[in-house]
């Protein structure tokens, strides 16, 4: 199907923040109007969020509320849920954007969410172009290198995508890097193929809080695609490009590394954004 959907992942614990998913209800309006939404909600999200999304009159497939067991106090268990209606739904797309509720539990994320609403929900166009000339597997606006000398809390789920392990499926190790603040698009090749890899039971597992920041994007680069990430210089300051050129070699794979922007984000200031902002 040559169509997106957007898997959105809904937190809104009281009514002072429901501003924060109006906003994003207005932005799928005017870039998403055509495209289908699997909407997932956390536990604990207010009555009234749940009513703008039935009465938005966007494309909504499902609004799937996440169960209290598996709420991963991060937009974890959301993303779960609406990947639950996506596979209830057995519809396949060429585009898949994550996106979730930016700032809806923390104002100190604010800046975040409208940097991303004008910087990555609004650049639609230009990113699925690029996915389509360049047959990219993902396409990501800022990144965090990975520091193979670190002890890394993050875990998988029924497949081994964070821990390299090399299976037929899974023939390349990861990316030297990770989409940071859990918003990015993934194209239709590795998608379906993490839909094909996991069974029901990783539905009904708790996740790792920062699943679909650490570990799922992984799916890109361990099924051989190119993870592309906008801008070069990682919210640390580091260059990713020398790390990805080792990645491709190490892996045996060309692509011309490319990136569109080369500027300092300073993602670090407040100094504590969390995942489930």
């Amino acid at each position: 199907m040559n169509k997106s959907c957007i898997i959105f992942a809904c937190t809104i614990l009281s009514t002072d923040r429901l501003f924060v998913l109006q906003q994003f209800l207005d932005s799928f309006k005017v870039h998403f109007n055509d495209a289908d939404i699997y909407v997932g909600i956390n536990t604990g999200t207010i009555p009234t969020a749940i009513k703008m999304l039935e009465t938005s009159n966007l494309n909504i497939k499902c609004i799937n509320q996440s169960p209290p067991e598996l709420y991963t106090k991060s937009d974890a268990s959301a993303y779960q849920a609406a990947l639950l209606g996506l596979r209830v739904s057995t519809e396949q797309y060429s585009k898949y954007w994550f996106i979730h509720t930016k700032g809806s539990v923390n104002s100190h994320s604010d800046y975040l969410r409208q940097w991303y609403l004008d910087n990555f929900i609004s650049d639609r166009k230009s990113i699925e172009l690029h996915l389509n000339n360049t047959g990219d597997g993902s396409y990501g606006k800022l990144g965090l290198g990975y520091s193979y000398g670190k002890t890394y809390t993050e875990t998988d789920t029924e497949i081994p995508l964070f821990n390299n392990i090399i299976t037929e499926d899974l023939p390349y190790t990861h990316a030297s890097f990770f989409y940071i603040h859990t918003l990015y698009t993934i194209n239709n090749i590795p998608m379906h193929k993490f839909m094909e890899l996991i069974t029901d039971k990783w539905f009904v597992s708790k996740l790792d809080r920062y699943y679909f920041e650490g570990v799922f994007p992984f799916i890109v680069s361990r099924t051989g695609h190119y993870p592309y990430i906008e801008n070069k210089i990682d919210c640390s300051g580091n260059d990713l490009q020398p790390a990805m050129e080792n990645w491709l070699l190490t892996n045996k794979l060309k692509h011309k590394i490319n990136y569109k922007t080369n500027f300092n984000f300073n993602q670090l200031n407040p100094p504590h954004v969390n995942s489930n902002s």
